[in-house]
């Protein structure tokens, strides 16, 4: 049986880079999906969608929750208050971009020194 030490290392050796390659692809990825998240927040029908009030004229902007989450919470304004959008959209594409390289890194190999291979990562704690 392992130790919580050991499961803990385990965990954080999934998350370090190895290599200044793999440094540089995560930050390439970010950047990437951080464009892609950003784009689709702009879409009408993926991150809006409009609709017309009859009772008051005039039109109304329903955002999507995913895209758009702090507006749950905060009832901000996205073009008068960005930051907390901003925020959401780098957070948002840093945990989708850890997530890639994390399945890139155990379909690759290389999760404990020693093995290689997918079959090989297979642990009780993953």
């Amino acid at each position: 049986m392992g130790s919580t030490k050991t499961l803990g290392d385990g965990i954080w050796r999934l998350l370090r880079s190895r290599s200044l390659m793999e440094t540089a692809v995560f930050w390439i990825v970010l950047v990437l999906v951080y464009l892609a998240i950003s784009g689709l927040a702009g879409l009408r029908g993926v991150g809006y969608t409009e609709r017309v009030d009859e009772a008051s004229r005039s039109i109304a902007f329903d955002l999507n929750p995913v895209l758009w989450l702090p507006d749950l919470f905060l009832h901000a304004y996205p073009p008068t208050d960005p930051v907390p959008f901003l925020l959401w959209w780098v957070v948002l594409a840093a945990v989708i971009a850890e997530a890639l390289m994390v399945v890139i890194r155990i379909f690759r190999g290389g999760v404990r020194p020693g093995t290689s291979g997918a079959k090989a990562q297979r642990s009780r704690f993953l």
